[in-house]
């Protein structure tokens, strides 16, 4: 019956961890980030098995930006005294979720009103050195000689390239297809300490609509190829579009002083980092994005991770009975809305760590994100549950929150010895 961060927990209450100690480690990841109360309690099923539920009441559910996340974790883990192959099974366990919170902001995008949406022709594909790692800005002093920087149009295009040689540079508006997702809220590495700004204020690439803006020169065309000097883009990145910059228009006088007409920094003044931009030398950044439901993902994850470590499983030698059941119909009311299930982020760990799943066996939300993560990071050997026996193991049980009319809503974990 699918999997959430909490029935895993309460499963391994179940397999005998030590219930006071593991909800008190949940407890504790939980207070990082606010006000929590965590309890778990006994419950009789029908069929006279006993399993656990928790609770966890939150005081206000806040966002908490991707970046900081593992800072968090590392901390909670540290905290209740999680060590070795089950940190890094917490840390996999979040990686896995945070990239998948990314993918889940392009799909939800595509899931909204077509009155919000625009369809946008590709013209053609930038052509650069960059296949890993691109500069912010394109990079100065790069051999403007070479043919290192061209964009190819689409050959139906070419004739739109009439007469654009007669300009020294170009404006060149791309589709950013790499961006992980983005948050309203970006903690820029500009400037130092944990000060957020929102993200129509900074340059960061992780946008709802991820569009790239680039001045650079315009230094041959031959038939439907524009040889440019360098670009800040991933090779194969799609161009949407190509104007010329016309300096009378575009440029900015520099003998003018007035900052209204020639210009300024903005909140960027003074950075040292705008002068890596400013020559253009690749880095990193943080990723973009945010996790919602912050609170209960970095206790779930601790408690997992706690449990684990008190009953001395080995994180490498998991099985799991599949396929894996993941419900079907709407979510409830997320941080994204209602979803179709598997919400966006289930879908994506699903699909990305090839997890064999099912639709119901009713229509509900039985495989959240964070349990698919959980499952994802523990790297389990998929076994057809039709031909493996359990009658000999110790068998814990986690209770789900939903209530069925003929499902008991219950995550079974086995422990052979």
């Amino acid at each position: 019956m699918g999997m959430a961060g909490d029935m895993f927990s309460a499963a391994l209450i179940g397999l005998g961890a030590p219930p006071e100690e593991l909800i008190a480690a949940m407890q504790t990841a939980g207070e990082a980030l606010g006000g929590v109360d965590v309890e778990a309690r006994s419950v009789v099923l029908p069929d006279g098995r006993t399993a656990q539920r928790i609770h966890v009441d939150v005081d206000a559910r806040s966002p908490l930006p991707i970046a900081d996340a593992p800072k968090h974790l590392t901390q909670a883990l540290e905290a209740t005294g999680v060590r070795g192959v089950y940190v890094d099974f917490a840390r996999r366990a979040l990686a896995i979720l945070s990239q998948a919170e990314r993918v889940a902001h392009g799909i939800e995008l595509q899931s909204t009103p077509s009155t919000s949406q625009v369809s946008l022709s590709i013209i053609g594909y930038a052509h650069t050195p960059y296949l890993d790692q691109a500069p912010y800005q394109p990079v100065q002093g790069e051999d403007t000689a070479s043919d290192a920087f061209y964009i190819e149009l689409a050959p139906a295009y070419a004739a739109g390239l009439t007469q654009l040689d007669t300009f020294t540079h170009i404006f060149v508006v791309s589709y950013l297809d790499r961006a992980p997702g983005y948050g309203m809220l970006v903690r820029p590495p500009w400037r130092a300490g944990d000060e957020q700004y929102g993200l129509f204020a900074t340059r960061s690439p992780n946008r709802p609509s991820p569009i790239g803006l680039t001045r650079t020169q315009m230094r041959r065309i031959k038939g439907n190829r524009i040889y440019t000097g360098p670009l800040d883009l991933y090779d194969g990145t799609p161009i949407l579009d190509i104007k010329p910059f016309i300096r009378s228009i575009d440029g900015i006088e520099s003998s003018r002083q007035d900052a209204l007409s020639s210009g300024n920094d903005g909140w960027l003044e003074g950075s040292d980092h705008l002068e890596v931009h400013r020559r253009g030398i690749p880095h990193d950044h943080p990723g973009g994005g945010q996790l919602h439901e912050a609170q209960d993902i970095l206790l779930d994850l601790t408690g997992a991770a706690w449990g684990l470590q008190a009953l001395k499983i080995d994180p490498g030698s998991v099985m799991c009975l599949s396929p894996v059941r993941v419900g079907g119909g709407i979510t409830g009311l997320t941080s994204h809305g209602r979803l179709p299930v598997p919400a966006p982020a289930t879908r994506a760990i699903l699909e990305e760590h090839h997890v064999p799943y099912q639709s119901g066996p009713v229509d509900a939300e039985l495989l959240t994100p964070t349990g698919a993560a959980i499952l994802a990071a523990l790297s389990p050997t998929f076994v057809d549950r039709q031909r493996t026996d359990m009658s000999h193991a110790r068998v814990g049980v986690g209770l789900g929150h939903h209530v069925f009319d003929h499902h008991i809503n219950v995550l079974q974990l086995a422990l052979h010895h």
